[in-house]
């Protein structure tokens, strides 16, 4: 991994840059937006952040091919790289798969239970021990309470970190007391982290609700660049 860190990794620190430190086994995350502000993005650039740093990634895409979440590795490589190095792409991203799984459930086969089953089979059969599960794709329009209670109990089963985004919509305004917003309103207790995509005139904000049982706690500023999906540099 030591090329990619020689090309400047900083540009893929949106968890440390806007929490402090990332999650820890077992605890689980989420990334709220409006549709096409980026959570497919963002889960890959949080996926990627941690492999640059040797972590293992399990990436589960829920009715979406794994084809379309290669591309987004692919062009987060090229822009962290850098236009004049772009042949590197390949040779980086050989680096990588091996800390790397994608696996997918097309025709809305999700559940807790299949992933549970897919995470002890890549142990036993593979050998393959992610330290993180990124979940993309879930409808929270439709999960219920008692999946993500599944999904937690999952992660500290497995002594991983898992990541997961919910699109929110406009016309839905409801909040909690706590500052939440639907469709994570009525759940944010289960949520070590809850991180909202926000876009701002040329950029995308980084907004923490919560982390480490505080609620909208005092953190710098993280902006992505809406082309890169990268840190914007100040």
């Amino acid at each position: 991994m030591h090329d990619v860190h020689r090309a400047d990794p900083q540009p893929v620190e949106m968890i440390r840059g806007s929490m402090g430190k990332p999650l820890s086994p077992g605890e689980i995350g989420i990334l709220l937006a409006f549709a096409g502000v980026g959570k497919t993005a963002c889960l890959t650039h949080i996926a990627l952040e941690n492999l640059i740093h040797g972590f293992p990634v399990l990436h589960v895409c829920i009715d979406e091919t794994p084809e379309k979440i290669k591309i987004w590795y692919q062009e987060l490589l090229r822009n962290i790289l850098g236009p004049g190095h772009h042949r590197d792409v390949p040779r980086i991203q050989q680096q990588i798969e091996p800390l790397r799984f994608i696996h997918a459930y097309l025709h809305h086969t999700f559940s807790p239970g299949k992933l549970d089953q897919s995470v002890r089979n890549l142990r036993d059969q593979a050998n393959f021990q992610p330290a993180m599960v990124v979940l993309d794709g879930l409808d929270f329009d439709r999960i219920s309470r008692t999946s993500v209670e599944e999904l937690k109990e999952l992660a500290g089963k497995h002594g991983v970190s898992m990541w997961m985004s919910a699109r929110m919509h406009r016309h839905m305004s409801t909040t909690n007391a706590r500052g939440i917003p639907y469709p994570c309103h009525e759940m944010d207790g289960l949520f070590e982290a809850i991180l909202l995509l926000e876009p701002v005139p040329d950029v995308i904000q980084v907004k923490v609700l919560k982390h480490e049982g505080q609620y909208l706690p005092q953190r710098p500023a993280v902006l992505l660049n809406p082309q890169t999906y990268l840190l914007q540099r100040r």
